[in-house]
């Protein structure tokens, strides 16, 4: 008659469960068992007769704590129970001067350093393994089992701290060393390691993973002694993998596994492990450890969209703010000067009662002096008044400090909109980056860019400041220079991150007017007085049309035959103020029909440069380039000098 248990006594099961899995010290423990259960079953790795040092890898690889020490302590047993203490004497004295070095130096300099434990591990394991040499005189076949253990001490600790991490090729890595360690036991003959190795690359065959698990887990094998079954296990996987159905899928996996048996004379424990190991990998979370992480491209677009909603909502809290309130009148700041220092006189009643009338005129005559000029001066006031005041400079000097802190006030307020309105471009810029979708391209480009590019440092420097860069995104090819402020190192600095910053802006969907204008709120946010001029060149390479925007650089020319058209005048840099005031230039030109576009910095303009361009009658970029630089050549110690020529030819391969 069996026991029936009511619902209620499994839920008051569950919830002990859920109590207890919820306990603080729940965690550690059971990770210092499964770190113990680790070191345990690595005892029993083995390459023929020599014995693998992976429970020291793990370890190290686990660093200072007690999962460490349980995973060492678990080794040991292992060690003890598959070979006998004396033949896992070596591996466990290496292992007991990792941990003690762990304990010496501390677990930071483990984490600053990521080389300091495999180090370790592969230094101890030297040491001691000397100790034994010196018994066995140098052997050289001792010697090589020596470097073996060196080896998989330290590569293992690096093998088994990234699959800790997450990697999924060093994940494979450790749960074949499982099964390699698996194969010490056996029962009845029968070795789990086999059946460990069959379900892994079981389990692996619907997955892309299938082949390098199947490699893994027949070398785990081989290691031990199990004949051909890496290539067993190739073939398997290669007649299986793509298989869309799973019993179609079991029986050529077995049928191939029991043919290859055939061939090679591999004994029947590998057939008997296959035939266990096939139910037992439905068990096993295939998924976790074979297939690489996917995010839909649902999921990502709708990661996209909220957080472009997230930066579009920033935008309105940023526009949503309250007008600032205006200045306090001319009439305010005197009142409070009359108030704070003209009522402890004796003449109060008189000035401001019976003459009130003329003290006002006075100080009605003196206010656009004195708010033209920010601060009040005695010159301001009428004669009468001066001659009868008789606290004229505490008058005065309470109406300065009244005019100083509604200037300080004014400026504040005036910085804080220009600051507001940088950030405001930027939360608006990355919205739309983020909510527009990549457009595809309709028809194959009709022209090709040619660009030349010329470029010499201030006084013959090496290095200069000027920065060009082109590439295509799409049906567009964009040519960017940017001129950093100065020369040398830090200029050159300057001009790369400006064009890094577009150049990512760009690719994201960008705008060029977008992106310029979130290049200038940066610069206005730096406050450092560092900038970089900015020539943008927008091309379109199926129509040969382009747009040009320039902002704060030197006049660019367009030449076609005979003809040049100066593009571009003197304007502030990026980085000076927000709103419509500024903004790039932009000009609209076609290169369609060869027209040699010119871009220089200001280095290499001039009268000279500019007759050059126009004289050349040739039509390569190469050497108009070269020929603006040579004669910009006796400008050389003011500036650094580029010249970066663009024409866009006709696609032949169309």
């Amino acid at each position: 008659m069996g026991v029936k248990v009511r619902p209620a006594a499994l839920e008051a099961v569950r919830r002990r469960v859920n109590r207890w899995s919820g306990h603080p010290a729940a965690r550690p423990v059971f990770q210092c068992i499964c770190a113990m259960a680790g070191g345990f079953v690595l005892a029993g790795a083995a390459a023929g007769s020599i014995l693998l040092p992976l429970p020291l890898a793990l370890s190290a690889a686990l660093g200072l704590g007690l999962p460490s020490f349980a995973a060492y302590a678990g080794g040991c047993l292992g060690y003890a129970l598959f070979w006998g203490v004396d033949a896992g004497l070596e591996p466990m004295a290496a292992g007991l001067l990792a941990e003690a070095c762990l304990c010496i130096f501390g677990d930071q300099i483990s984490r600053d350093n990521r080389w300091f434990a495999p180090g370790a591990a592969a230094l101890f394991t030297v040491l001691v393994g000397f100790l034994f040499l010196l018994e066995q005189r140098f052997a050289p076949s001792a010697v090589w089992r020596l470097a073996l253990r060196t080896l998989a001490a330290g590569g293992g600790c690096v093998l088994f701290r990234q699959a800790l991490e997450g990697a999924q090729l060093p994940r494979w890595v450790l749960l074949a060393a499982f099964c390699s360690g698996l194969s010490a036991v056996s029962l009845g003959g029968f070795s789990l390691g086999m059946v460990g190795a069959a379900v892994l690359c079981a389990a692996a065959l619907p997955t892309p993973s299938a082949l390098p698990v199947a490699a893994l887990g027949g070398l785990a094998l081989e290691l031990q002694g199990a004949g051909a079954a890496t290539a067993i296990f190739l073939l398997a996987a290669l007649a299986a993998r793509e298989r869309p159905f799973w019993l179609l899928r079991c029986g050529l996996w077995l049928g191939t596994i029991l043919l290859g048996i055939l061939l090679t004379g591999t004994g029947p424990q590998l057939l008997a492990a296959a035939l266990v190991g096939l139910p037992l990998s439905r068990l096993f979370p295939a998924a976790r450890f074979f297939e690489p992480p996917r995010r839909t491209a649902a999921a990502e677009n709708q990661r996209l969209e909220l957080a472009a909603g997230l930066f579009g909502q920033l935008s309105q809290c940023l526009a949503a703010v309250r007008p600032a309130q205006p200045d306090p009148e001319i009439a305010a700041i005197f009142d409070q000067a009359a108030d704070q220092v003209c009522r402890l006189c004796g003449q109060f009643d008189d000035c401001w009662g019976q003459r009130q009338r003329e003290t006002c005129a006075a100080l009605d005559q003196a206010t656009p002096a004195m708010t033209a000029r920010g601060k009040a001066v005695p010159e301001d006031l009428p004669a009468d008044f001066t001659g009868q005041c008789r606290h004229l400079d505490g008058f005065l000097g309470c109406i300065n400090r009244a005019l100083e802190e509604q200037s300080c006030k004014r400026q504040y307020r005036y910085r804080l909109r220009e600051n507001r309105a940088a950030l405001l471009c930027q939360y608006q810029t990355l919205a739309r980056a983020l909510s527009r979708r990549a457009e595809a391209a309709d028809e194959a480009p009709r022209f090709v860019p040619e660009l030349c590019c010329r470029s010499a440092g201030k006084g013959g420097a090496p290095l200069s400041g000027d920065q060009v860069a082109g590439f295509q995104q799409g049906k567009w090819y964009y040519l960017l220079l940017c001129d950093g402020m100065g020369a040398g190192r830090a200029a050159r600095a300057e001009a790369s991150a400006a064009i890094a910053l577009i150049r990512q802006l760009l690719q994201t969907g960008s705008t060029a007017a977008e992106a310029l204008t979130l290049l200038n709120s940066v610069y206005l946010l730096r406050d450092d007085g560092a900038f970089a001029t900015v020539d943008l060149l927008q091309a379109d390479l199926t129509s040969g049309q382009a747009s040009l925007y320039k902002w704060g650089g030197a006049p660019s020319y367009l030449k076609r035959k005979n003809q040049v058209e100066k593009i571009g005048t003197a304007s502030p840099p990026p980085g000076i103020g927000v709103g419509e005031a500024h903004h790039p230039e932009e000009a609209k030109l076609s290169l369609a029909k060869g027209e040699l576009l010119v871009l220089m910095s200001d280095g290499a303009g001039g009268e000279a440069a500019e007759r050059m361009i126009r004289q050349y009658s040739g039509h390569a970029p190469q050497e108009l380039a070269s020929g603006i630089l040579s004669c910009s050549e006796a400008q050389s110690g003011e500036d650094d000098r580029t010249a970066a020529v663009l024409a866009l030819r006709r696609n032949l391969s169309l």
